[in-house]
């Protein structure tokens, strides 16, 4: 299979390059940073060059990895965010419409689209119409793009509503602010919210077998599909296993404050997924322990 990555130096499309490398696929790789590399494609800023990229090569699968993906930016700089996350994905499709219709395309969306779920766990037909975050409604709005597309045009397409992902190369979010923060602490850090907040993590090694199954088995009619673990898991019984393995000398203190565009509660619903074939390999306790082996590596 030849496979087109879009935000292929960002932390997952990094490691969807790796794996389905490693799988044995044509694997082009394609970004806006500057590099010289065999199948690499630099992509300009404005996204101009789509076109010329799906008509010089045909592509069976692209997976569209690129995007801002900070909540707190979308409040700061929401038109750049929607810039991003929502006319990038329109211009990709329009470049697969016109020059490779046969290419499927995956986009990489967010938990962000359901905001606060009214029920737990949150199943893929629950009301997103409530997002927390500009960048909640810029996802949803790209999953809208891609039903347009499959709908009125005939692209193959689907979106991957992915929850908390962690693991090796990721720079930010909660376990690398962790590290940052404890690497400048005596004794005592602290940390945003109660605690009692819940998150579904799934590590980057479990998320690139969810994508395997979903390249192999997935239906591709413009809907969507969760990736997590399906486990609910509070922040203070991840930052206590984060803090076991890095550093148990630090006490943490939780701040009460919430994160404007954060979530209160997240599990998600992935009987769609298992059905496909996923099988969670990696608890949090495992995936922490590999991502802090990661993290020490930068000290």
């Amino acid at each position: 299979m030849t496979i087109i990555i879009f935000g292929s130096e960002g932390f997952i499309g990094s490691h969807c390059n790796r794996y389905f490398t490693e799988q044995g696929h044509e694997v082009y790789c394609a970004d806006i940073v500057v590099k010289q590399a065999e199948r690499y494609l630099l992509v300009s800023p404005d996204g101009s060059n789509y076109g010329t990229i799906f008509s010089s090569q045909g592509f069976d699968l692209c997976i569209n990895a690129s995007g801002a993906a900070n909540v707190q930016f979308s409040f700061s700089q929401p038109y750049a965010d929607f810039y991003l996350n929502t006319v990038n994905v329109y211009a990709i499709l329009d470049a697969i419409r016109i020059h490779n219709p046969a290419c499927h395309f995956i986009n990489l969306s967010s938990a962000a689209v359901y905001g606060n779920p009214e029920l737990l766990p949150i199943r893929e037909d629950a009301n997103v119409q409530h997002p927390t975050s500009p960048y909640g409604w810029h996802k949803l709005y790209s999953e809208q793009i891609c039903k347009e597309f499959y709908n009125f045009f005939g692209v193959r397409t689907l979106n991957l509503r992915i929850f908390s992902a962690y693991g090796a190369g990721l720079r930010k979010q909660l376990f690398w602010d962790l590290y940052q923060k404890a690497k400048k602490a005596s004794n005592l850090l602290s940390v945003y919210g109660t605690g009692n907040e819940t998150r579904d993590f799934i590590y980057i090694e479990d998320l690139m077998a969810a994508i395997h199954h979903i390249v192999k088995a997935g239906k591709y009619e413009g809907g969507c599909i969760n990736i997590a673990s399906g486990h609910a898991t509070t922040i203070f019984e991840a930052v206590k296993i984060f803090m076991q393995q890095y550093d148990p000398s630090i006490e943490v203190k939780f701040t009460g404050e919430a994160k404007e565009g954060d979530p209160l509660y997240w599990q998600a619903d992935i009987e769609l997924l298992k059905g496909l074939g996923f099988v969670s390999q990696y608890s949090l306790q495992e995936g922490l322990t590999e991502t802090v082996n990661w993290l020490k590596r930068q000290d």
